[in-house]
């Protein structure tokens, strides 16, 4: 039924569980998979100083950021391929940029002839994950392929 399914991977603890479920559907239909990780984008920060005024300071730089964000996407992703190939799945690892929303999955999924994506829950309510940015209810009401949402196991 599935050809090639996309997991969403990052650094929380519940993208295992999405990894794990998502390499298991792909393991029982002999699908492909696509593991993509949406670095976060860089934030310019920015500090109240004494008197009233704002100052920015930069506690890491753009390009010790990007640094970091790439090799945390290298280990991300060897990881989840690494799952895959004992599981005997093949699949491929890719980064979006550090920006990505709904839009890009959405086209990433389309351009990557995906049939399925796997993403995990972080199991709060619908009202907080529209609140800090999660991804899913974008995916739900946008993505042209079946949403596969992993809570974490209880």
């Amino acid at each position: 039924m599935f050809r090639k399914i996309m997991i969403l991977v990052d650094e929380h603890p519940q993208s295992q569980t999405a990894i794990a479920q998502g390499v298991e559907v792909a393991r029982t239909h002999g699908a492909h998979v696509v593991f993509l990780h949406l670095p976060p984008a860089y934030a310019f920060p920015m500090a109240d100083m004494p008197g009233g005024g704002m100052a920015a300071f930069a506690a890491q730089s753009a390009e010790e950021f990007e640094q970091q964000t790439q090799a945390t996407a290298a280990d991300l992703l060897q990881s989840a391929e690494a799952e895959a190939r004992s599981a005997g799945v093949a699949s491929v690892g890719a980064i979006g940029p550090g920006d990505a929303s709904v839009d890009y999955v959405v086209e990433a999924l389309t351009n990557r002839g995906c049939d399925l994506v796997v993403v995990a829950s972080s199991g709060s309510n619908a009202v907080v994950r529209l609140l800090t940015g999660d991804i899913i209810p974008g995916l739900i009401s946008r993505s042209p392929v079946p949403v596969l949402i992993c809570p974490l196991p209880t």
